[in-house]
């Protein structure tokens, strides 16, 4: 029975692996690794249910405590004449994180089965290869005269989050590793996943990815290798001016403009609207700060920015989100939604910090700075990758992912 329970295990912290790991390369397969990975972690918590602790604090709690409020929400307010509309991206995005917080606690209950497996090369195997052919894909679209690549999804700033988020792994998984060919390759795997961010055309993630990997890097080392760090920045500074006229300028010029015109009163830009519908979204929380439905959400807002036709753009998204997870969550949830975010954000950041869990801090990291910017935890394929990427990530680091 007990070799039982551990290949249960290992299947679903493999299939968790090639879940988030094929994200960026074909959806279908993503989510048909999840949703195994998912059912597999079911019936391993029926299986273990004698092993279990409830009353320390995981890392899955909020996850599902977040889901939940999504999901009620929805069944409260979201009742029309008609009854409800079952392809809710909120409906949907409340049941995957309530899934997969099933998936990160058992993940996290039962990961002592890793303990005679050299289960950290199988991870860089496979993460390394959707690294490279997330990579190649990106730049097979730009070849092929894509403007903004999106690897195999429907969205560039999605595809821009996840790659990134994703590159700052492997390039940790090839720290633990403690080989100096392995520094080279995690260095020119920094190169590549900034010269890709770059060919996404996200401006957010340009600018904080090169940030956030080193911050990682600094944290992991607990020094600054002064060699290492002039080799990245030299190899990042060429990137930098080989692609600076036909990807970095333009978007600097399209910034300045669009900063410009939103100070005139025109807000029909893609940063001049991402302003408007955060100013109506906090409009919207304090209007309704216990919560209100979608047309709530639109009729109030359709009425105010008829008084003050500057925030007009928002129209365009509303029904779509608000592009910032703590304002959407705020407008629609009301404070609910956003004490149970916030404890999302903090309670696992303090967990990371307080195991000195360096991949789960980061990948925190990373989903709460470009939260800043979309809504990750409304997008199927993000929701997807963050949560199955957590669970893997938050295995104890004292006993499994161990510090350099």
């Amino acid at each position: 029975m007990e070799k039982l329970k551990i290949r249960l295990y290992f299947m679903v912290f493999v299939f968790a692996i090639l879940s988030f790991s094929f994200a960026l390369i074909k959806t279908s397969t993503q989510r048909d690794f999840y949703y195994i990975a998912i059912y597999l972690g079911i019936l391993g918590l029926i299986v273990e249910r004698k092993k279990l602790n409830f009353k320390k604090f995981n890392v899955a709690y909020p996850i599902i405590v977040f889901g939940i409020v999504k999901l009620i929400w929805f069944f409260v307010l979201e009742h029309h004449p008609d009854g409800y509309n079952i392809y809710s991206d909120q409906l949907n995005g409340g049941k995957k994180l309530v899934l997969g917080g099933f998936l990160v606690f058992y993940l996290t209950q039962c990961s002592d089965y890793l303990g005679n497996i050299d289960y950290k090369k199988i991870m860089l195997c496979i993460v390394s290869a959707g690294f490279v052919a997330a990579s190649s894909y990106a730049i097979w679209q730009s070849m092929h005269g894509m403007v903004r690549v999106e690897m195999g999804l429907n969205r560039a700033t999605n595809a821009a989050y996840i790659y990134s988020t994703f590159s700052m792994l492997l390039t940790y998984l090839f720290y633990t590793q403690k080989k100096p060919v392995l520094y080279i390759i995690a260095a020119l795997t920094i190169l590549l996943s900034f010269v890709v961010t770059i060919l996404t055309g996200t401006r957010a993630a340009i600018i904080f990815h090169l940030l956030i990997i080193g911050v990682m890097t600094f944290y992991h080392f607990k020094k600054i290798h002064f060699k290492s760090t002039l080799v990245v920045l030299v190899i990042s500074a060429v990137a930098i001016f080989s692609l600076y006229k036909n990807y970095i300028h333009p978007k600097i010029e399209q910034t300045y403009n669009e900063v410009a015109l939103y100070q005139e009163g025109q807000d029909n830009t893609s940063l001049g609207a991402r302003f408007s519908m955060w100013t109506m979204g906090i409009k919207n929380f304090v209007h309704a700060p216990l919560g209100q439905s979608m047309q709530s959400r639109f009729d109030y807002s359709e009425k105010y920015t008829s008084q003050h036709p500057q925030y007009r753009s928002t129209m365009e998204f509303l029904n779509v989100h608000l592009h910032d997870e703590m304002i959407e969550t705020l407008s629609l949830q009301g404070v609910f939604g956003g004490l149970a975010l916030l404890w999302l954000y903090m309670a696992i950041c303090w967990s990371a910090l307080r195991e000195r869990n360096t991949p789960l801090l980061f990948v925190m990291n990373g989903l709460i700075v470009y939260g800043l910017s979309d809504v990750l935890l409304l997008s199927s394929e993000a929701i997807l990758f963050y949560v199955a990427l957590i669970g893997v990530c938050s295995i104890n680091p004292q006993v499994k992912l161990k510090e350099a």
